[in-house]
């Protein structure tokens, strides 16, 4: 989740411009799962990923498939309004087409079943009602494997004092079964549930993990492939001695089931509100030996260092870094890839697992990287199945007598736009660009403790 791509005409509703249904060719790369290609385009993804990382050429490979429909968990659209009064569309658009024509979406067979059973009960209710309807621009959608769902409706006029809203709104979420968030400028309320999140139950090398996805933050959007992504990197650790480090851990989807594999595991994000989700994750579950601390990549490499200073949140998470034997680390980074002092600081490590959601940046990251290590093993996960984009992961183990001395000093990346798997960014921990700087302000409604992000 990171920035979004501005689209027209989102504060001018209804709009004096139509939108329009979709070609087949509309429909073939944002909505239909053409199933008869999945194969081959499956393997077109591993040749490139392949083709990029040669440093993996004697690795041990693993392809992991997508289901070929229903596989998407998260899901975004515009409410486009007519100028004809109450006729009003999930719209989506061609990011190759300039004009930006705003596309119809009929039906949407890449999301969940949860998510296609939502979908027209959603349109119904805001094409049925003033209130709900009014200045309403978009809808997302949020649902899991085996657990709950939020509906979040997005409003360009204030609702934190509109009580014949907050009244119809709830009233829906209680026949949908969902939690319902609304959000207006710096503004968000939770009904029909205890906060703005779903709880989900992944199925990890044979194991049932608990995990809360708040509203707004990261989650992997496709369900089926996250616990393949994360069984391989629990699989890949199986013989582990000693401690885990990990970098970027979000709500700690891979550490929880990592865990298991580590005597003590350090995990850092940056999000304030996915730290406190992770922990409340650890609960969950019932896992007593991993420590959360809110830090950057680069605040985590120099709290490293035998020279550093004290860090006050490592402080106030009671983490004391002299217990810490860590001989592995993993990463699973925003599509920029690593920062300079994540690949100085991974360059000590014996083991580095890293899960890339970029595999350019991937391949990036490991040119740098083989000047200490090499890759034993590697996949691709079919995260996005009709898309140009997937996931890879690499484990890298430390070759023998290396002087770090000797070793080229960490570049930093030139800032470019990737032509193979050019896409919105990942950007975990930056809210999903769902809100402005600054505060914004939790409701609570009917026993509601709303998380605060800030």
């Amino acid at each position: 989740m990171g920035k979004r791509k501005k689209t027209p005409s989102k504060s001018s509703q209804p709009s004096s411009i139509k939108s329009q249904a979709m070609t087949d060719a509309n429909a073939l790369k944002l909505t239909r799962c053409h199933t008869e290609e999945y194969d081959s385009q499956l393997q077109q993804k591993v040749d490139a990923v392949k083709a990029l990382i040669p440093q993996a050429k004697d690795a041990a490979w693993e392809v992991h498939a997508s289901p070929k429909t229903a596989f998407r968990l998260r899901c975004n659209f515009q409410v486009w309004h007519e100028a004809e009064g109450e006729k009003l569309h999930y719209v989506m658009y061609d990011g190759d087409n300039e004009k930006r024509t705003p596309l119809r979406v009929v039906d949407f067979p890449r999301g969940c079943a949860e998510t296609q059973r939502l979908m027209p009960l959603v349109l119904d209710a805001l094409r049925g009602d003033d209130v709900l309807r009014d200045k309403c621009h978009e809808v997302r959608f949020h649902t899991t494997l085996r657990g709950s769902s939020v509906v979040v409706l997005v409003y360009n006029r204030p609702i934190d004092n509109d009580k014949n809203w907050k009244t119809k709104a709830e009233k829906l979420a209680k026949e949908l079964k969902v939690v319902l968030v609304g959000r207006s400028s710096k503004f968000r309320i939770t009904l029909n549930g205890d906060a703005p999140r779903v709880r989900e139950k992944l199925r990890i090398a044979g194991k049932d993990v608990n995990l809360y996805q708040l509203e707004g933050e990261f989650s992997q959007p496709n369900g089926r492939v996250c616990e393949k992504m994360v069984t391989w990197a629990v699989e890949r650790t199986q013989s582990s001695k000693n401690d885990l480090l990990e970098l970027y851990c979000g709500n700690g989807n891979f550490t929880i089931p990592m865990s298991r594999n580590f005597r003590k595991v350090l995990a850092t994000e940056v999000s304030k509100a996915n730290t406190e989700c992770a922990r409340e994750n650890l609960t969950a579950n019932q896992v007593k030996n991993v420590q959360f601390a809110r830090l950057n990549a680069k605040e985590t490499a120099d709290a490293l260092q035998p020279d550093a200073r004290p860090f006050k949140r490592l402080t106030e998470a009671a983490v004391d870094l002299s217990s810490l034997k860590l001989e592995t680390l993993f990463v699973d980074p925003p599509r920029a890839g690593l920062e300079p002092a994540a690949i100085g600081l991974a360059r000590s490590f014996d083991t580095v697992v890293y899960v890339s959601c970029n595999p350019e940046t991937l391949a990036d990251d490991v040119e740098q990287l083989s000047h200490t290590h090499d890759i034993t093993h590697a996949a691709v996960f079919d995260q996005f199945p009709y898309t140009r984009h997937c996931e890879a992961g690499v484990l890298l183990k430390k070759r023998s007598g290396v002087d770090l001395s000797t070793v080229p000093e960490p570049r930093a990346r030139e800032k470019k736009k990737s032509k193979r798997y050019a896409g919105k960014r990942k950007g975990k921990g930056k809210g999903g660009g769902q809100a402005k700087k600054g505060k914004v302000e939790e409701a609570a409604s009917g026993g509601d403790s709303g998380c605060a992000v800030s």
